[in-house]
């Protein structure tokens, strides 16, 4: 999938990813001088916080997109590293065995599903024997309420669905499998439901125009591109909106956290 990032945008509407951080990492320490990859690290927040899971760590940050990549340079500290390149292609930035640990949040869904058997089996390739992946990322039933007012009205402008990628966790189970991974003792493969309070209308938008229409307008015809954002914002304002005005989003993550095998 081929989007268009605002970095600016996105930085002011990440907060709702970062409330989930604690619970993502789960107290999960590295040992001293651990390599680290963030996977999709946007404009590097997550990734400034990786960073401190270890004396000594070190963190590379790969992102598809220059402009978010030029916003994490931006805050990163001399422990991170930062590189524009897809997920797919990490054989050209990271060598194979010198990676203790991968991490992704809230990228791989961009990935269209053909590519996540090619891009596993680039994660396997980065990692050290003994090496950890822990990511989360959109799974099976995610922003369904959200999702039906983006997929109608990008039908009634000429436009297709997103090209999200949201799997089941017994799919991806076998995607893991054939790239050369095993759920161990302490790991999962799981969907995990998140609910999500988006306090005002705007925090919504921000959202909306941030995070969901860059998966959206690369498909519709470029004209129709102001009437799909005032039409979805309308109707997800309207429609989403609690009795006390708030918005409670559900988000349906694929929670995992395995092993080379």
């Amino acid at each position: 999938m081929t989007a268009s990032w605002d970095a600016a945008l996105y930085a002011a509407n990440t907060a709702h990813h970062r409330r989930h951080d604690d619970d993502f990492l789960g107290g999960l320490t590295l040992p001293a001088g651990a390599r680290v990859l963030d996977v999709g690290c946007g404009v590097g927040d997550f990734t400034a916080r990786l960073a401190t899971l270890g004396p000594g760590v070190e963190v590379l940050g790969v992102d598809a997109d220059p402009g978010m990549i030029a916003a994490a340079t931006r805050r990163a500290t001399p422990s991170v590293r930062l590189a524009v390149c897809r997920a797919q292609e990490l054989d050209r930035v990271v060598p194979a065995d010198s990676i203790d640990a991968v991490f992704s949040v809230a990228a791989l869904h961009w990935v269209p599903a053909t590519d996540h058997a090619g891009m596993l089996g680039q994660i396997r390739r980065v990692l050290r024997a003994g090496g950890l992946f822990r990511a989360q990322f959109g799974g099976q039933g995610q922003i369904a309420a959200v999702k039906a007012i983006l997929d109608e009205e990008s039908a009634r402008l000429g436009g297709g669905p997103a090209g999200w990628f949201f799997p089941a966790p017994a799919d991806y189970r076998a995607l893991l499998a054939a790239a050369g991974f095993a759920v161990p003792a302490d790991g999962w493969v799981r969907l995990l439901r998140q609910v999500r309070r988006f306090g005002t209308a705007g925090q919504v938008l921000g959202w909306l125009r941030s995070q969901t229409f860059p998966a959206y307008e690369p498909q519709l015809p470029a004209a129709t591109a102001p009437e799909f954002r005032r039409r979805v914002g309308e109707r997800a304002v309207a429609e989403l909106r609690r009795a006390d005005g708030s918005y409670d989003l559900d988000f349906i993550r694929l929670d995992l956290l395995v092993r080379p095998s």
